[in-house]
């Protein structure tokens, strides 16, 4: 499949609804609640521990819209719960997020950085690299899983693409199997998260 990597620009009520999105995490002191969700601790780990399920061995994690690191700081402490270590990187377009992300891990400000994802151009590849769908819009989607395979995750590597649904709203997870299965993309592997599932991650090898 040919890679396809434009000069468009996500649209400017796109960058808006994220800079609304980092005030509204900014305005809650909970760091579940700063990530985003609101249904407790266990639900959480539920909800996010499978993302683990596409990680095989020790190396380096980047978590693309990383919010307060938070998310990172829990599957770096899952993975070693099974004897796996990882290294925590982070991206996101809030600079405030990234600020307490950086005070999550002092010793390691500078893995975290600044950035919307589109337009980046990370310093180095990663072996796994975990991203929600929804980062882009979705008409940019296909073109954003190219650029990240491109440019982001290392020879034999992984891209991890999870979407959440809702619970309380009756919503599921975006069918990102099926998306990737249009564009002619091999699933390496995939799995859910929560009873009903609320949580789906597929992981390709770009």
């Amino acid at each position: 499949m040919p890679v396809m990597i434009t000069d468009r620009k996500l649209p400017p009520h796109f960058l808006e609804s994220l800079e609304e999105l980092e005030r509204s995490y900014l305005s809650q002191s909970d760091p579940i609640f700063q990530s985003g969700f609101s249904g407790g601790e266990q639900r959480w780990r539920e909800g996010r521990e499978p993302i683990l399920r596409a990680v095989d061995g020790d190396g380096d994690f980047l978590d693309v819209g990383c919010a307060n690191g938070f998310l990172l700081e829990c599957l770096m402490k899952w993975a070693l719960e099974r004897g796996v270590h990882l290294t925590p990187f982070g991206v996101d377009a809030g600079a405030g997020l990234i600020e307490l992300a950086g005070k999550r891990f002092p010793d390691l400000r500078g893995n975290f950085h600044v950035a919307n994802a589109w337009d980046w151009q990370p310093p180095r590849r990663f072996q796994y690299v975990y991203t929600l769908y929804d980062c882009v819009p979705v008409d940019f989607l296909e073109e954003y899983v190219q650029r990240l395979s491109a440019r982001y995750v290392d020879d034999g590597g992984r891209l991890i693409i999870g979407a959440y649904g809702s619970r309380s709203k009756n919503v599921p997870p975006f069918d990102i199997e099926g998306f990737l299965k249009s564009m002619g993309i091999t699933i390496e592997g995939k799995t859910t998260g929560g009873i009903p599932p609320v949580s789906s991650f597929v992981w390709i090898e770009p």
